[in-house]
């Protein structure tokens, strides 16, 4: 438009000029000077007309989820699948692409730049990469970035999608403490939990194990939860490790795993003690059906799922959008056959509890400790 508006003002100017100069050809001057005129209006209608026409059919939108990697059976898989139900559902509408860019930082950021670089839509990715979603959005205004699991606020282009972990964690925790309390088959009924997670002073995983202990204290004050930390998202043999440690020195009964690909270790512990893990992210009842007690689920794929369709929807909203129970955002999984009919229906009078807001589930460590006190060593 900017081009046509300009070849008008050209051809006025040269018509005035022509005048002007009182040329005896002055009346064909001006007839060419109409019609070129003319011309240029034919023209920009021309190209109003196309620019509607596009409009009208709506070109695809182009999408991208950058993930560490598929595989691990819990948080990204969860959000890879999100994508694809998208990529199918919306075919007509939208190319929705998921790229693995592994741990590396550095991979995932050139992802991000060249994601950008070939007219994206919106990028998506979580928590891990805060700081490059931060660095790309500054320098593209035009693009909409989702941030998942991560509270990010402040950028005009950048939309946060958080759950309300600790809810989860806390009906975990009840399942837990039933079972570490009442005794399953190979069970010490000695009433010890254990919890391991991925990586600490990670805020998610805070969430969790906070509202994990709070949820065994409720259901029990006297059992004991144990803990460790990987120190990676990785290491399936660490996290094995631990969890052996746990079950055979300390007597837990259960272990809440919120490790992520760490966490396939403390599920493979389970099943060579037989004893029980607690799953987390999605339903990972599949990988261990006979150990495998429940899991706190957070549904990070509904949550891809829905930006995509807001974002081609046009409804998508800025700020900070949370995902809790009410909300059918987090929840334990339904595969419960492990889990007494009592403990089941405990669960289902909390959740109607913090639901109502009769149960408030404090989701840091300053909230935590202003409420039960300094029970744990959180630091």
């Amino acid at each position: 438009m900017k081009k046509v508006m300009a070849t008008m003002l050209a051809a006025a100017t040269a018509a005035t000029m022509l005048s002007g100069c009182g040329s005896s050809n002055s009346g064909s001057t001006e007839t060419k000077a109409a019609e070129t005129t003319a011309a240029a209006e034919s023209g920009a209608k021309a190209e109003e007309t196309t620019a509607a026409d596009a409009a009208a059919d709506g070109e695809k939108k182009e999408i991208y989820l950058l993930i560490r990697a598929r595989g691990d059976l819990s948080y990204w898989d969860s959000m890879a699948d999100g994508a694809d139900r998208a990529a199918v559902d919306f075919a007509d509408q939208a190319n929705v692409h998921v790229i693995e860019t592994t741990a590396d930082n550095q991979a995932n950021l050139t992802a991000m730049y060249e994601a950008a670089d070939k007219g994206a839509d919106m990028i998506i990715t979580a928590g891990d990469f805060i700081d490059n979603m931060v660095t790309v959005a500054e320098e593209y205004p035009e693009i909409s970035f989702l941030m998942v699991n991560e509270k990010m606020e402040g950028y005009d282009n950048v939309y946060a999608i958080d759950f309300s972990t600790s809810q989860a964690g806390f009906l975990a925790g009840i399942a837990a403490a039933d079972v570490a309390s009442q005794g399953l088959e190979g069970t010490s009924g000695n009433k010890t939990v254990g919890f391991i997670g991925g990586m600490d002073e990670v805020t998610v995983i805070e969430e969790f194990f906070i509202g994990y202990i709070q949820g065994v204290k409720y259901y029990d004050p006297e059992t004991t939860v144990v803990y460790n930390y990987v120190g990676d998202w990785g290491n399936p043999d660490k996290g094995r490790t631990q969890a052996l440690a746990q079950y055979n020195d300390m007597n837990a009964d259960v272990i809440f795993a919120c490790a992520g690909g760490s966490g396939n270790g403390v599920h493979q512990a389970a099943s060579e003690v037989g004893k029980y893990v607690i799953g987390v992210d999605s339903d990972q009842s599949s990988i261990a059906p006979n150990t495998v007690l429940t899991s706190a689920m957070k549904r990070v794929d509904n949550a891809v799922y829905e930006a995509v369709q807001e974002l081609i929807d046009g409804t998508l909203e800025g700020g900070v959008k949370t995902f809790d129970l009410a909300a059918g955002g987090v929840d334990i999984a339904p595969s419960q056959d492990l889990i007494s009919e009592d403990v089941i229906a405990a669960v289902d009078e909390v959740k109607e509890k913090i639901i109502s807001g009769d149960v408030v589930v404090p989701d840091n460590k300053a909230s935590f400790e202003e409420k039960y006190g300094d029970v744990y060593v959180l630091d």
